[in-house]
């Protein structure tokens, strides 16, 4: 148990004695205690008996002296708060190593799937829109012959038009001559097929564009490593057709532009003290992570720890954005710091001028660092330049 001690009775009488019962409470002529457990020194052979008797019998005679150790009672209570080590088949983790995988198409799906920023593929909208196309065609075809058909029995027998009982009856008198029923079969199984293939081609339009570092990455990993013949190699060089399966990240740009500040602090720190690993690698990439591949030119850091930096940046941008204008504002339009010193036109503008910039810097931060649309980003800037507005309005003293 954790916070206890227990010492074993072989210990303390020697192979030669048997156990004795102890209280946990009781001292010998010394006082001393450990954790709570009496210790009974070992006697010589020829007194053992005698000896370890008249220790036995004083020892459930005399009431306890001591109160238990109050350690005893801490280690209790914060010992349950400790958080036991988990077992070996719980923690163990297995990791798919790029130099572990064959070179080749293995190897290129192992670095593909080893970060979903690198997982790109081509969507071809070209074969896409090729087939539609020709199911279009197809269905035109028949759409025009239906029309043929609903229109020679308009004339000659306007019933099987009004009635589809007498039509499947026709049809069935007909034997296996091209009629109505047949073109509708056919139209019906060349619609489902053109709605599947539009549906999916409308799916695959709405993934995201690689961003140009993303792509950038990829295509070095292929100069470097080769891992395909160069003829096999054009659906990576075809940028336009290309998709990520990445789903956009709010701050997807900043994030990039981190990682790359990241890895540029990381090997300035590793040179100038001329450390093996680079210094910012254990806060930043998780032991999976690092197991992933020894290559020194790849690089992968863990989304979630990016995502906290990112957080931590986001609000001390927010913080800077309204607590720096407020100051600047305060020094420029208050006269009550200044009793003697009256309000002049070029102070507020001044003011004015100040409140416009940081207005400005607002609103590229949330274009920039945000996916917010054109009436959120017009709204947030007005409600940004209303609280700069009142401030200003609050704070121009008694003499203005």
């Amino acid at each position: 148990m954790t916070g206890e001690t227990f010492v074993s009775e072989k210990t303390v009488f020697g192979p030669q004695f048997p156990a004795s019962p102890t209280s946990p409470t009781n001292t010998v002529d010394s006082g001393a205690t450990l954790n709570g457990d009496a210790i009974i020194p070992i006697q010589d052979e020829v007194h053992s008996s005698s000896q370890s008797s008249s220790v036995v019998s004083s020892m459930n005679i005399e009431p306890p002296t001591l109160p238990q150790r109050p350690t005893k009672l801490l280690q209790r209570i914060t010992g349950s708060f400790k958080r036991q080590p988990e077992p070996l088949d719980i923690t163990e983790t297995r990791t798919r190593a790029l130099e572990n995988t064959p070179n080749g198409f293995p190897r290129l799906a192992a670095f593909q799937s080893s970060e979903a920023n690198f997982s790109l593929y081509r969507s071809f909208s070209y074969l896409h829109s090729r087939l539609l196309l020709d199911l279009q065609d197809e269905l035109t075809t028949l759409e025009k012959e239906l029309d043929d058909m609903d229109e020679d029995d308009s004339y000659e027998n306007p019933q099987r038009l009004r009635s589809r009982e007498i039509d499947v009856q026709k049809a069935e008198a007909e034997g296996d001559g091209r009629n109505r029923r047949v073109i509708l079969k056919e139209i019906r199984e060349k619609l489902m097929e053109y709605d599947e293939v539009l549906i999916k081609a409308r799916t695959l339009e709405s993934f995201q564009k690689p961003s140009d570092r993303n792509y950038r990455s990829v295509r070095r990993y292929h100069h470097n490593t080769k891992p395909l013949m160069d003829s096999e190699m054009d659906s990576i060089r075809t940028k336009e057709d290309t998709i990520s399966l990445r789903s956009g990240r709010e701050w997807a740009t900043f994030d990039g532009g981190i990682e790359t500040l990241i890895a540029q602090l990381d090997k300035t720190l590793q040179w100038i003290f001329h450390t093996q690993n680079p210094p910012l690698q254990r806060l930043f990439r998780t032991p999976e992570l690092r197991a992933k591949t020894t290559n020194k030119f790849i690089n992968f850091y863990s989304s979630s720890r990016i995502d906290t930096l990112v957080g931590v940046l986001i609000t001390i941008i927010i913080f800077i954005l309204l607590v720096i204008p407020v100051v600047t504002m305060y020094y420029l339009t208050s006269t009550t710091s200044h009793p003697n010193r009256t309000m002049s036109e070029s102070q507020t503008l001044n003011a004015v001028g100040v409140l416009i910039v940081f207005t400005l810097l607002f609103s590229a931060a949330m274009s920039l660092l945000t996916k917010a649309q054109r009436h959120e980003l017009f709204a947030a800037s007005a409600a940004y330049c209303a609280i700069l507005v009142v401030f200003i309005g609050n704070f121009t003293g008694p003499g203005n």
